[in-house]
């Protein structure tokens, strides 16, 4: 992932996507992009109540990662 990829899927992230999850899955805080070294990339999905669950999202496009959020959050 680039450095102009990786910007883009933060950005995705953090701003539009935390925005929607937040407003339609009570008290889910925000989320966040994180790439590791490796080429591994995770979102964190951060609760009100302190609460922290990381999904992989190596490799994945917009939707995809928008799907494997809402399946995490399905199984919260």
């Amino acid at each position: 992932m680039s450095m102009e990829q990786f910007e883009q899927m933060r950005q995705f992230v953090t701003r539009e996507l935390s925005r929607c999850i937040a407003a339609s899955h009570e008290g889910v805080d925000r989320l966040e992009f994180e790439y590791h070294e490796g080429g591994e990339a995770s979102v964190i999905i951060r609760f009100q109540n302190g609460y922290i669950k990381t999904v992989n999202v190596t490799g994945d496009n917009r939707t995809s990662v928008m799907l494997d959020v809402l399946r995490a959050l399905a199984e919260v």
